[in-house]
């Protein structure tokens, strides 16, 4: 070999080098430039000094990066004493249901001041209104709150103004009846809030197997039945398509998924469609717990405990539903899950475990892979996209 042929050879071999190291440039800059934080609110219902970071029962901020999901980063916003449901505000403000014997809401906004130690502020809070308070919601324009207490025969209706803090009690709507199975003897309100349109306010109660409607005619509130269930259901939780009349209800106790068409005009709801939210051959103890919709209405989701897992339904053109998928939360008791502000993930609290366990998903297909990432924190129960 001449030395031009080598010195052809030296540089060819150079040009090959140069051309892996600006591959390797190129895709770590890549990985960087796509990078992005994910941030989710939850609760842990109770303290556990053997946890990173999760010494308090309270509501906390999970922090993860799409580029190592293996980091992450747990702050405590504020502790409260047994947090059930929280409702998390655009502004950051954050309403917990409190479930103890005496329960009710207690509200937490932002610090404005910077140099405060703590990030969050008691705003206002309303004890003592009934037994163990599971849901709340509110109507930010109308300036009200809606709780429901699983072991108090009703749910309460408060007033709440942000801007100075005010909260009192409205009114209390009471339920009767019961149903046929041992966990059904009297009324148990699981779930209460607002259609859409703000114009309806329903409540979920799993003893009576309904839906109910409060109405404001003439200055007096009402209550009627929107939907009858069938006997031994066990109803827990309502959801909303976001642009048809369509209602979505998750049955704890039958393991079933219905969905209702919503009269505009009344908010009746009648029932259109009703589906298991189990496997087939799965035979043993299950429980259904949380159910989401996709932004885009697409997509239906439900928690099974006992189970574990999340079913994946498809949204069909009539607004009824088709299983494409059930997948393990990875961990026990998925009490609740929700999206990421894309909704390009998915995070399920896995209460019995003690743990949240991360999925990826796919907006196109509806369906979810295990990112096989869990992140420890003592009994999650409550999950939803941070909007800080």
């Amino acid at each position: 070999m001449n030395v031009r042929q080598k010195n052809v050879n030296t540089l060819n071999k150079l040009l090959i080098s140069l051309r892996a190291s600006l591959v390797m440039v190129i895709l770590v800059f890549s990985n960087n430039l796509w990078a992005k934080p994910i941030s989710f609110i939850l609760n842990s219902v109770v303290a556990d000094q053997s946890l990173a970071h999760n010494e308090k029962s309270g509501v906390y901020q999970l922090t993860l990066q799409t580029d190592d999901l293996s980091a992450y980063q747990l702050d405590l916003l504020f502790a409260v004493e047994n947090p059930s449901y929280l409702n998390v505000e655009p502004n950051g403000e954050i309403f917990v249901s409190v479930g103890a014997p005496k329960g009710g809401v207690v509200i937490y906004k932002p610090s404005a001041n910077t140099s405060d130690k703590e990030q969050y502020k008691l705003a206002a809070q309303l004890m003592e209104l009934g037994n163990n308070a599971c849901h709340v919601s509110y109507h930010p324009t109308e300036d009200l709150v809606s709780l429901a207490f699983y072991s108090s025969p009703f749910t309460k209706l408060l007033t709440y103004k942000s801007n100075t803090g005010q909260i009192n009690e409205l009114h209390q709507f009471t339920h009767e009846g019961k149903s046929i199975t041992s966990r059904q003897r009297k009324p148990h309100p699981h779930w209460s809030g607002w259609s859409p349109e703000g114009r309806f306010l329903y409540a979920v109660d799993l003893g009576t197997d309904e839906v109910k409607q409060y109405t404001k005619s003439n200055g007096q509130w009402k209550m009627q039945t929107a939907a009858k269930l069938d006997a031994g259901d066990g109803p827990r939780h309502l959801a909303f398509h976001p642009t048809h009349s369509k209602a979505y209800l998750l049955n704890e106790l039958s393991n079933s998924l219905v969905v209702f068409e919503q009269d505009l005009t009344t908010g009746e709801l009648n029932r259109v469609q009703k589906i298991s939210t189990l496997k087939p051959d799965f035979t043993e103890h299950s429980q259904a717990a949380a159910i989401r919709i996709s932004a885009d209405g697409r997509f239906v989701y439900v928690s099974n405990r006992g189970e574990n897992t999340i079913a994946a339904f498809k949204v069909l053109q009539s607004g009824l539903v088709e299983h494409i998928q059930t997948i393990s939360t990875g961990s026990d008791w998925p009490r609740d899950f929700n999206f990421s502000a894309e909704q390009d993930y998915l995070l399920v609290a896995n209460t019995r475990g003690d743990q949240v366990n991360l999925f990826k998903r796919n907006s196109k297909t509806g369906r979810l892979t295990n990112t096989s990432m869990a992140y420890p924190i003592a009994a999650p129960k409550f999950v939803q996209a941070s909007p800080l």
